[in-house]
């Protein structure tokens, strides 16, 4: 059996490690399919519904990841399959099980990338600098504030959550079991004032670090007096003291608010892209 606080231990001190190698400031949150690129691995999306990821081992390393999963899911299973790069486990394929939770606790290489996703994608400084800055508390967090958190640190709600509560400890069982009664589209359709199952995202000006990564039809809800820059963005609604705009096509835009000298590239590629995924922002070209 293995002991998990070690496992745990290293694959952390390995994460902030690689944080600081590539030089990512502690206040930021960050894409892993990025950091692969800059890491010399090849990342590529493929339509398979019964995997999650693939980490293949050689001279030319390469993760493939199902592009028919959720982009936060996706985000967290790449710095898995990046875990397993730094660690050296060798080729590893992640299949989609309802057993795999259980399967990773008891496979130590499955467990130690785990951790090292959690804690590079979401280390305890980057989630207190987010949440200081936008004034949050631990103590009274509410759904709609995690659902903003998790929107910036590109992982899921349950992810956060979970790693709030069992990854650095900073809310209680009972606080994790409260924000766990609500599901994303519980949290979008109090957003929103509709029921969708659209993904959302929300940005502000303490959106700091990665671009915002959506993919075409996906909404974005920013503070009212923002503005947005690029064909691939429209205008959907406003609400209270929020704007709402949609993705209609792929590229990059950007959204800011020129008041407060804030701005953040907004990178649109198609839903559910297959292929390699540096090139899934390209703008689509008329015939």
């Amino acid at each position: 059996m293995h002991n998990n606080k070690l496992l745990a231990t290293e694959a952390a001190a390995q994460a902030l490690r690689l944080r600081k190698r590539l030089d990512i400031p502690m206040s930021e949150s960050v894409s892993a399919l990025d950091i692969a690129e800059r890491l010399g691995i090849e990342v590529r999306f493929i339509d398979l519904p019964s995997m999650e990821g693939v980490y293949v081992a050689s001279s030319a390393p390469k993760i493939l990841l199902s592009s028919l999963r959720p982009q936060g899911r996706r985000n967290f299973t790449c710095a898995h399959e990046i875990g397993h790069h730094i660690f050296g486990h060798g080729e590893q394929f992640d299949e989609l099980t309802d057993e795999k939770s259980t399967m990773r606790k008891k496979d130590p290489k499955e467990f130690s990338a785990d951790c090292f996703a959690a804690y590079f994608l979401m280390p305890k400084s980057t989630i207190e600098n987010g949440m200081k800055r936008r004034g949050y508390s631990y103590e009274s967090l509410v759904p709609a504030q995690v659902y903003s958190m998790a929107s910036w640190l590109g992982v899921g709600y349950s992810t956060l959550v979970n790693h709030l509560r069992y990854g650095i400890g900073m809310i209680s069982r009972n606080k994790a079991q409260e924000l766990q009664r609500f599901s994303p589209k519980d949290i979008r359709q109090e957003l929103l004032g509709y029921p969708t199952a659209t993904p959302l995202h929300l940005a502000d000006e303490h959106w700091i670090g990665r671009a915002i990564d959506c993919e075409i039809g996906d909404c974005l809800m920013l503070p009212k007096d923002s503005y947005f820059e690029g064909e691939q963005l429209i205008a959907l609604n406003s609400k209270n003291d929020s704007t709402v705009i949609q993705t209609q096509s792929s590229g990059v835009a950007r959204v800011g608010i020129e008041k407060l000298g804030w701005s953040a590239f907004v990178r649109v590629s198609p839903h559910e892209f297959s292929g390699r995924a540096c090139y899934r922002f390209e703008e689509e070209v008329a015939e």
